[in-house]
Parts: C-alpha cells; sequence; structure tokens
C-alpha cells in the first residue's frame, strides 16, 4: 500500500506553540501510512534537532528578500521533486511562501492551520491570507475562537474553516506530583517576551500584591527581554523576578511551579495553558481567543480581564491566599485536558481530514 505523503511547511522551528504542536503531530502519525516530511522557509531553530531524533527529515529553507522570490523557487523545485499528497503550512510565512510553492507545483491537497487571532497583522497580511485561502483545501483553526476571528477579521468563509484543537503530549506531564505551595510558592509564566504574552500587566499586578510572598519564574525569551527587566527594577521586584530564558525542560519546571499564569493579550488557544492543566496546576489566564475554551472560570482556572491590573492581581491574590481550592482546581484542569486535548486526539483528527481530503 502506497504511504501518503505529507509536508508540512513553517516560517522557522524556534521555541513556540505552534511548533511544538507540529512536533507532536508529525511524530504522532503511524509510519506505516504516512510519510511525513518538514521544511522551513525563513530559518531553523533550536527544534530542528527535536524533529530530526524523532526520525523526521527536515529541511532548512532561508528566504532572503522581502518577496521570497528564490524561496519559492527552492520550495517548488523541492515539492515536485517529492510530490507530495498534501503540503499543510503553518504560520504566516510557511503560509504565504509554502501555498504559493505548493500551488505553483500542482500539489493536489493543500491546507493551512490557523494558530492565532492575530490582531498585530496589518490589512496587506489579512488580503493575502483571503487570497490564498481560494487555493487551500481547508483552513484548520485551533480554536472556536480563531474560526471566528478569520472569518470575521480575515473574511475567509466559514465552510472553509473546521475547528481541530491543539493537543498534546500527555505521558510528558503525566508524572508531576501534587505538592504543597513554597515558601515563598512560585507563581509561573511560559511564553515568549513579546507585547502579546502580557508580562508588562503581570508585573504591575504583582507590584500590587508585593505584601504577600510569592516569587515568579519567566521562561522564555523574546524582544521585550531588556524592557521588562527594567520595568521589574523599577518597580523594586528585581529580586523576586527571576529570567529563566528560553527552555525545552517544559515539565520540569511546571513540577516546580505553585501557579501558572498566562495574561496574553490575544491567543488562539494556549499550548502553554494546556501543558500547565495537564500538569495539575491551578492557573490563573486572560479571557481571550481560545482560552475560554480551555479554562471553566472558577473550576478548572481563573479566567481575568486582558491588560487589567487590577483583575490580574486580584486573581493571583485568590489563589495565593487560599480563596479557592488551588489543588482541586489543578486536578480537574488535568482531567479536562486527558479528556479533550491530547496528541492522539489531534493526529485522529487530522488523520480524518487528510483522508477525506484526498478521497475527493
Amino acid at each position: 500500500m502506497k504511504k501518503v505523503k505529507i509536508i508540512h511547511i513553517i516560517t522557522s522551528l524556534n521555541f513556540g506553540g505552534a511548533e511544538i504542536m507540529l512536533l507532536d503531530l508529525a511524530r504522532g502519525f503511524p509510519q506505516e501510512f504516512f510519510e511525513v516530511k518538514v521544511a522551513t522557509v525563513v530559518r531553523g531553530g533550536v527544534l530542528v534537532e527535536d524533529f530530526r531524533a524523532a526520525g523526521i527529515e527536515t529541511h532548512i529553507f532561508q528566504k532572503k528578500g522581502k518577496l521570497g522570490l528564490g524561496v519559492i523557487w527552492k520550495l517548488w523545485r523541492f515539492l515536485r521533486r517529492e510530490k507530495p499528497d498534501v503540503v499543510h503550512t503553518h504560520l504566516f510565512g510557511g503560509d504565504t511562501w509554502g501555498r504559493i510553492a505548493a500551488v505553483l507545483a500542482g500539489v493536489p491537497v493543500i491546507i493551512s492551520t490557523e494558530h492565532n487571532t492575530n490582531f498585530d497583522e496589518g490589512w496587506m497580511k489579512r488580503k493575502t491570507k483571503k487570497f490564498l485561502s481560494y487555493f487551500t483545501k481547508k483552513i484548520v483553526a485551533v480554536s472556536e475562537a480563531v474560526k471566528n476571528y478569520s472569518v470575521s477579521r480575515d473574511k475567509i468563509k466559514a465552510k472553509k474553516i473546521i475547528v481541530i484543537a491543539n493537543g498534546i503530549n500527555l505521558e510528558k506531564f503525566a508524572g508531576i506530583p501534587e505538592k504543597e505551595f513554597g515558601d515563598p510558592p512560585v507563581i509561573g509564566i511560559v511564553g515568549r517576551l513579546e507585547e502579546q504574552k502580557g508580562h508588562k500587566y503581570l508585573f504591575e499586578a504583582l507590584n500590587l500584591i508585593k505584601a504577600i510572598p510569592w516569587v515568579l519564574w519567566v521562561v522564555g525569551d523574546g524582544s521585550r527581554k531588556a524592557e521588562l527587566e527594567r520595568l521589574a527594577k523599577d518597580l523594586n521586584l528585581r529580586e523576586r523576578i527571576i529570567f529563566l530564558g528560553a527552555r525545552k525542560n517544559i515539565a520540569e519546571i511546571l513540577s516546580g511551579i505553585d501557579i501558572f499564569v498566562f495574561p496574553s493579550l490575544w491567543e488562539g488557544l494556549g499550548l502553554a495553558v494546556l501543558e500547565a492543566a495537564a500538569a495539575g496546576k491551578p492557573i490563573v489566564a486572560s479571557r481571550v481567543g481560545g482560552i475560554p475554551e480551555i479554562i471553566d472560570d472558577g473550576k478548572t482556572g481563573i479566567l481575568v480581564e486582558p491588560k487589567n491590573v487590577k483583575s490580574l492581581a486580584d486573581g493571583l491574590e485568590h489563589v495565593l491566599l487560599g480563596k479557592v481550592d488551588a489543588r482541586e482546581m489543578g486536578e480537574r484542569a488535568r482531567e479536562m485536558v486527558k479528556k479533550k486535548f491530547s496528541a492522539e486526539k489531534m493526529v485522529e483528527e487530522y488523520e480524518k481530514l487528510y483522508k477525506e481530503l484526498l478521497a475527493k
């Protein structure tokens, strides 16, 4: 029986939610039925070795100019040689240059996953996405919120979009035991140090509750690092805010955290929230994008208003002062993730989608 050949095209393999989701997806397909390869459009990244260690052939293409004509040509040659049944693109660079090359190479099935509600995208990017949607068999939204956003903001036809929630590798977090709060309790945030992730509002919220003991672990790297270090110093919180940089050992980090916080300004689904839930941690997160599809407010976590320092401070104070049963909340979150957000469930749904589109 001939294997179904799938080539995923993504912008880069830096450490981020979309890239980790792709790693779990690519290595989840049964190898007797699927041949999966990955190509990047702009650069490699820290996850390249993880893909290769998982036995996934990974090709690094590097876009040079703004228009990316060279990378389209290289991808076109690669796709003509490989003759994939499906090209599946991710993130704006992968979606744009990947889909153009796939159309030119005559790939029978082109699909794209929309990972985020990209409030920072300008009109040109939105027009590009709408235009390329006409050449795409299906667009997968990672949450209902992303689907609604794509319809209202990017003007993509609703019937073109299917929702398949991201799933995570639950085994990585299964061994994390329940723990008593430390002295002081450790609050943790995992995410790129960029505007979207809302670190600024978190630091200001923590400044309102500095009378309560806590330390904050900041996991991640990005363009706002120096600015955030300055803000921590200006608020006299530098001793209590610990910048750990980008880390791959997220399960180990989560096992040391008492409370997980996620103050994003916009979010497709929030892979880091799923991981914290799988680790059984009490979560305080913004009521944005797909996060309310993960967190049932008051039951599996606490939802707070984005950009609202007081709301965020109140949510954290609630957990720190024991006004909610943090252990019970974390346990309910863990059970919910097992039922709804496993990597196996995600792989099954993508497998079904590929087969349906190829059958047509």
